[in-house]
């Protein structure tokens, strides 16, 4: 999934997710089609990353990425039942033996349930915007 040690992720070959990737880098890939980068940005296609299907969202500041989101739809969830994605995903987390909330030198991954919303993600955020 994620290399622990520089916090890379390989989402597509021409589209490989480290702390200092910028906007710029991001345009000159397969899956640039004039987002905005003050806005989230959604990859269209859902994205297979070690044999599971992900939807995608990277979040830039300043031109440089501040964080980017999974979300695994691997099975279907009602709104009733979207807290169980969250169990999806802490599995996922502990296969890698990762641990929710754990900082690295690069940054930090957790895995979040989001009730306002009603939502639940793998997020990754990279360590220039990690307040401490």
């Amino acid at each position: 999934m994620i290399d622990l040690q520089t916090g890379n992720i390989m989402i597509y070959p021409d589209l490989i997710l480290h702390s200092n990737l910028t906007f710029l880098e991001f345009k000159k890939t397969s899956f640039y089609n004039n987002q905005n980068p003050n806005k989230i940005i959604y990859l269209v296609e859902p994205q297979i990353i070690d044999d599971k299907k992900y939807i995608v969202s990277l979040f830039f500041r300043d031109g440089k990425i501040y964080s980017f989101s999974l979300l695994n739809i691997d099975f279907d969830f009602t709104v009733e039942t979207e807290k169980e994605r969250k169990q999806i995903h802490d599995k996922i987390l502990l296969s890698y033996q990762i641990v929710s909330g754990k900082k690295y030198s690069w940054g930090m991954i957790e895995s979040e349930y989001d009730s306002r919303s009603n939502i639940s993600s793998i997020n990754i955020f990279y360590h220039n915007y990690l307040q401490e």
